[in-house]
């Protein structure tokens, strides 16, 4: 159950619509989630790089399972928080990380494409996040997980050690914009 993002259609709209992104990022008023939060959380932004994958030398490559057993476990430690949209890359490595968490929830995997370079996935991922009212997951990869949480306001953190799997960053958003990252561990 992939519905599949509709292709910008230049680099140029893709990087005025991550200006756009980042401009508006702080406007997201919704306070109506049923997680018990304070009073000023809109939104919870959860981003994880794909699990393990098989180092097969292709650009396309799917899960070990090691990599499958890290998605059930992604599943397990998000349990608690409510979902409102499931965002991962057209590579499947990132679709199979979420596929668990969206058979369990009936949620749709929505296709962020990479097809325009990584300026314009980012600010694909934004878009979406931002038109939401409630919480988002993200699949991402070692080099745009840390390109989405700064887009989102958060901190600049360093591209993702190629053999790190496992963490999990979750940015708090409140009404106001203000933007607060906390980081956890997920799997073996």
């Amino acid at each position: 159950m992939r519905l599949q993002l509709k292709s910008i259609t230049t680099s140029m709209l893709g990087l005025l619509l991550f200006s756009i992104s980042l401009a508006s990022v702080a406007q997201s008023t919704d306070s109506s989630l049923s997680e018990p939060k304070s009073a000023s959380q809109a939104k919870t932004v959860v981003l994880v790089r794909h699990a393990e994958k098989i180092a097969d030398g292709s650009r396309n490559p799917m899960l070990t399972q090691a990599g499958h057993q890290r998605a059930l476990a992604l599943k397990e430690a998000l349990q608690p928080l409510e979902l409102s949209q499931l965002i991962a890359s057209n590579y499947q490595r990132t679709q199979m990380t979420l596929d668990p968490i969206a058979s369990q929830r009936s949620l749709p995997v929505i296709i962020a494409d990479t097809q325009f370079g990584v300026a314009a996935h980012v600010a694909s991922v934004v878009t979406l996040v931002k038109q939401t009212s409630g919480n988002s997951l993200i699949a991402g990869h070692s080099n745009t997980v840390p390109l989405i949480i700064k887009a989102l306001g958060g901190p600049s953190l360093p591209t993702i050690d190629e053999a790190q799997y496992g963490t999990l960053y979750q940015l708090s958003i409140t009404e106001l914009g203000d933007v607060s990252l906390s980081q956890s561990h997920f799997g073996k």
